[in-house]
């Protein structure tokens, strides 16, 4: 596991690994009460969030650009990657979790699912259709998750039941959190929503959290493919087509998203149509009140797409981050080590060209 804890931690994380050969029996009965009596521990329930900008160069006095790290008790992590393991061993036994959904999944990850999603644009178009895309935003997704519905998926959808349910019930209660930044911090407060970011239970209780959402694209004949809370939908059809099931699909998905108090933003919801390279203009499909918000370049998972797909809005971009990252690392070559000056290159410049 990762060494990091909480700021309320009274030992750190790195000196209880080093004493743990005679602790580590405490530690065992701690996670093995919990799990048995299926109760939490109320104080591995309070985090300490510390805002983190989503990109670098936004600006930070704007909230929307800040995530929402939650920072957990280093216990409290070692007892949810217990059950977390638990619970992964349980959903591929049953196959509960979505196929299409690539995040937070082993051998699953952006990659996996920007080509999935390549390959099926492609091979629609080889076959003469066009194909919308819509890329689907949503705000705040793990902080608007409602606990009671998310234990009944837990049970309906996933299977959980007797005291393995009841734990959730546990952990989701009476949760807290204080916000710091810098050396300021704000009263304690209570969480009755959301899964924590920076968890290691979140990002899975969330993925359970949306699959029925799989149900309604498949119910359409919409094709799809999720990455956490990242959803692309795309739908083939020819010119004459009506785009009727993905208007309606679209109807549903935010019907959906709002039973389930979750946003989708629309300002930031993208579409893009993809056309065979023989097909005129005049051809295009009627998007009706979609077309206004149809744009040739797309964001997809850190990939900028363009409406050709030649890639050259994303070749530009990679070669434009590099250039300006190795100008940077120039002013720093001449006190670098051969081996660190390697290890700048691979994470700002190699790892960019690989993915």
């Amino acid at each position: 596991m990762k060494l990091s804890g909480s700021p309320d931690d009274v030992v750190l994380p790195r000196l209880l690994t080093k004493v743990f050969p005679l602790i580590g029996q405490y530690v065992l009965d701690i996670i093995n009460g919990s799990l048995t009596s299926a109760v939490v521990p109320h104080d591995f329930k309070h985090a300490v969030v510390q805002p983190i900008l989503k990109k670098p160069g936004l600006d930070p006095a704007k909230f929307s650009n800040l995530r929402p790290i939650s920072k957990l008790p280093f216990f409290s992590k070692v007892l949810e990657k217990v059950v977390y393991e638990q619970l992964l061993i349980h959903l591929n036994d049953h196959q509960v979790m979505d196929m299409f959904q690539s995040g937070f999944r082993k051998q699953h990850g952006t990659e996996t699912a920007l080509v999935r999603v390549f390959n099926d644009i492609f091979l629609a178009l080889d076959s003469g259709f066009h194909v919308v895309m819509v890329l689907l935003d949503l705000s705040a997704a793990f902080d608007t998750v409602d606990h009671n519905i998310l234990i009944s998926k837990l049970w309906t959808w996933a299977g959980i039941s007797g005291s393995g349910l009841d734990w959730f019930r546990s952990y989701f209660h009476d949760r807290s959190l204080r916000v710091m930044l810098d050396d300021y911090s704000s009263e304690t407060l209570c969480l009755p929503w959301g899964v924590p970011q920076g968890s290691i239970l979140g990002p899975l209780l969330f993925c359970i959290y949306i699959l029925p959402l799989g149900a309604v694209f498949k119910q359409h004949a919409v094709s799809y493919h999720l990455y956490a809370d990242d959803c692309q939908i795309y739908f083939s059809l020819k010119p004459k087509d009506s785009t009727k099931p993905l208007f309606d699909c679209l109807h549903e998905v935010k019907q959906w998203l709002a039973d389930n108090f979750l946003h989708l933003n629309d300002s930031k919801t993208e579409e893009i149509v993809f056309s065979p390279t023989s097909v005129r203009a005049a051809q295009q499909p009627d998007l009706n009140y979609l077309s206004p918000n149809v744009t040739s370049v797309v964001s997809n998972l850190g990939i900028r797409i363009d409406s050709a797909l030649k890639m050259d809005a994303q070749v530009n971009s990679t070669v434009r981050s590099c250039f300006y990252h190795l100008r940077r690392i120039s002013k720093l070559k001449s006190i670098l080590s051969v081996r660190l000056l390697q290890s700048v290159i691979h994470a700002f410049i190699t790892s960019r060209l690989d993915y």
